[in-house]
């Protein structure tokens, strides 16, 4: 009894251990009877997967997590994807790492670059082994949301100090200075409008002028190109040349004219010191003219005899007997 006890025991022992060790190899996706495909993937960082999370493909679990392991160098590590059958992969794959749920679940899944194609992945050592990506995870987006909210509250402490009800009135002031400024400008291109608007019609009245001169001389041309085709230019050219001859005679006596009137101002000139030799002669006092000049008395006493000689000369005109006596016999 004893003996058949300690037999039950052990293959319940045995069987509890055959059944873990299945179970642990389900779990980490080994299948017996299946063909299975192995495939390897470096990354920069694991996040948080772990041996025995999914692998998947296009959103279908085609396999498992199998070993994790760092790089002799310490820059990458290398994950063996376990996959349950073999797979055609797409156009450059990549293995992406991301979280499965919110309970902290992770998985692997293949995908094509182009999904993510400004994702930094790092350069396999070796050919086969495809290059892959972790995709941040809750802890990591909250600490960034944590720096990016301390980040805005420094920003809106500054911005609160830079904008205050002072800087609110100033950028007051401010556009109402801009507003001004554009209706004085606006203003200022009406006007310059209409300036140019007139200055345009001035310049399309001087381009008519232009024009009409231009026909004009255009015609002046034509009329001195007939004259030159005409028969008589040639007696023209003649007379034009004898008049020509005629003018350098008229030079030549005028040259000749031009020495004469030369001999005359010199003459001239000549008088002209001979008077200012008198006038200093004059304004010196010598000579009776220069003491009349210069003596006043003299002066008077003269216009006095004048004015009795006229008063005689009145007196004789009025009474002629007093002074003349005619007799005959």
């Amino acid at each position: 009894m004893s003996r058949r006890r300690e037999t039950l025991v052990g293959v319940v022992i045995v069987s509890a251990l055959v059944l873990t060790t299945a179970g642990t190899l389900w779990l980490q996706g080994i299948r017996w009877g299946q063909h299975q495909q192995t495939i390897e993937a470096v990354f920069f960082e694991a996040g948080q997967i772990m041996p025995g999370n999914d692998v998947k493909f296009r959103g279908v679990e085609v396999g498992r997590i199998g070993d994790i392991t760092v790089e002799p160098n310490g820059e990458l590590v290398r994950i063996q994807l376990q996959l349950q059958q073999p797979l055609e992969l797409p156009d450059d794959p990549v293995v992406i790492l991301s979280p499965e749920s919110v309970f902290g679940d992770w998985e692997a899944e293949v995908q094509s670059r182009n999904v993510y194609p400004y994702v930094e992945y790092p350069v396999p050592p070796d050919p086969g082994t495809l290059p892959g990506y972790a995709l941040p995870d809750i802890s990591q987006l909250t600490a960034t949301a944590d720096r990016i909210s301390e980040n805005l509250a420094v920003l809106s402490e500054r911005f609160g100090i830079a904008f205050s009800e002072e800087t609110a009135e100033d950028i007051a002031s401010l556009i109402a200075n801009i507003e001004n400024v554009t209706t004085g400008l606006s203003e200022l291109v009406e006007q310059q409008a209409a300036s140019f608007a007139e200055v345009t019609d001035g310049v399309q009245t001087a381009t008519d002028e232009v024009a009409s001169a231009a026909e004009q001389v255009r015609s002046t041309f034509s009329q001195v190109t007939s004259l030159l085709e005409d028969a008589n230019v040639d007696s023209t050219l003649e007379n034009i040349a004898l008049l020509s001859g005629n003018m350098g005679k008229l030079s030549e006596e005028l040259g000749d004219t031009n020495q004469d009137i030369r001999a005359m101002a010199v003459r001239i000139d000549s008088t002209f010191h001979q008077m200012q030799a008198v006038v200093a002669t004059l304004e010196s006092g010598d000579g009776t003219l220069g003491r009349l000049l210069q003596d006043t008395s003299t002066a008077v006493e003269l216009e006095s005899t004048l004015a009795e000689l006229s008063a005689l000369i009145e007196d004789i005109r009025e009474n002629p007997n007093r002074y003349v006596r005619l007799s005959i016999f």
